[in-house]
């Protein structure tokens, strides 16, 4: 990771959004990234009230009028993802640089006209796929570049949650909402596996899904969503992801033709056997906090003009894949990904 330079203004932001996640892009922000959040906006004045004095920020009665701010260079969104492409491409309108939480936006369409507004307006537009960067990802992406696993026929991977034991978790709470999350988990989870297993193998091709309420009985939602999927290169993958699982689970497995790979503890440890060898070895990773990561870049893209690893064009890759499965479970029939 390339450091930011110690001497540069930070890049004055605002988050747009102040529930735990808003918190947490906050938090990270104040970890040396060259960010400072310097407003925020919510809907509830009691909540962006209270963001306010925790991060000591000045606190904006709505979107317009953060977008309107002189003083406001870029915006950090985690919003309810329907609203996503709109704020996206109001802020590239007003010039302010975006960073948006996943998925980015619920269509391709939307996905493309949100990017091509930031690069008419040469603001800089990053997504917020930090789990590509955590340091199972990263090592298992050296070792498919190395050919150390050889060829991989099948990636298997599960990321899950027990959301649907919350007490929040009822009707009226948006991520319960059909609308915005549709392929239940898959938006608000499965798609972070969606962008690993791409910046991995490669572009996906063609889905198969199935999605179900299995456990969950106060909200009319699918809980637990399966899918199959074809890789443009060849080899063949497996996602799962729930809202009712146990306890949350985060993992991910490669298996090649010359060694298998296994990512767990949420990317955090990474086990390997070779062919041949009867048992796993672990593989050493550096530390490392991939949202301070993620936030360190776009600061730098700003000031630097500079591209992030996650922009536009990959998020909107992962929508792609995103609409194929929700086409899939409805029609109950394999469907091939936009552009393949």
């Amino acid at each position: 990771m390339t450091e930011n330079d110690p001497g540069a203004p930070p890049v004055r932001v605002a988050a747009v959004g102040v529930g735990t996640w808003g918190r947490a892009l906050a938090d990270a922000a104040g970890k040396g990234t060259g960010l400072a959040v310097v407003a925020c906006t919510s809907r509830s004045p009691e909540s962006r009230a209270a963001f306010a004095r925790a991060y000591g920020c000045r606190d904006l009665p709505g979107y317009e009028a953060v977008l309107a701010d002189p003083e406001v260079e870029g915006v950090l969104i985690t919003t309810p993802h329907s609203l996503h492409a709109e704020q996206v491409v109001a802020a590239a309108a007003a010039g302010k640089h975006v960073f948006v939480d996943k998925p980015f936006t619920l269509t391709v369409a939307d996905g493309r006209r949100a990017t091509q507004a930031c690069g008419r307006a040469r603001v800089v537009l990053a997504v917020g796929h930090q789990r590509r960067r955590q340091a199972a990802s990263r090592a298992l992406k050296r070792l498919l570049d190395e050919g150390a696993l050889g060829r991989v026929a099948q990636l298997e991977g599960n990321f899950s949650a027990d959301i649907g034991f919350s007490s929040r978790f009822t009707p009226g709470m948006w991520r319960a909402d059909r609308a915005e999350t549709p392929g239940g988990a898959m938006t608000n989870l499965g798609i972070h596996h969606v962008d690993t297993y791409q910046y991995l193998l490669g572009p996906i091709a063609r889905v198969t899904a199935f999605s179900r309420r299995v456990a969950l009985t106060a909200v009319p939602i699918d809980d637990a969503t399966s899918i199959l999927f074809e890789f443009a290169g060849g080899g063949l993958g497996y996602l799962g992801t729930s809202w009712v699982h146990a306890n949350r689970t985060a993992v991910l497995t490669l298996h090649g033709t010359e060694a298998q790979a296994w990512s767990e503890a949420d990317g955090t440890r990474l086990l390997l056997a070779r062919r041949g060898e009867r048992g796993r070895a672990e593989v050493a990773l550096a530390p490392s906090d991939p949202v301070v990561e993620e936030l360190a870049e776009f600061a730098r893209s700003v000031r630097e003009g500079t591209r992030p690893e996650v922009g536009g064009e990959e998020a909107t890759a992962n929508i792609a894949v995103l609409e194929a499965i929700v086409e899939s479970i409805a029609a109950g029939r394999a469907v091939a990904v936009a552009g393949h």
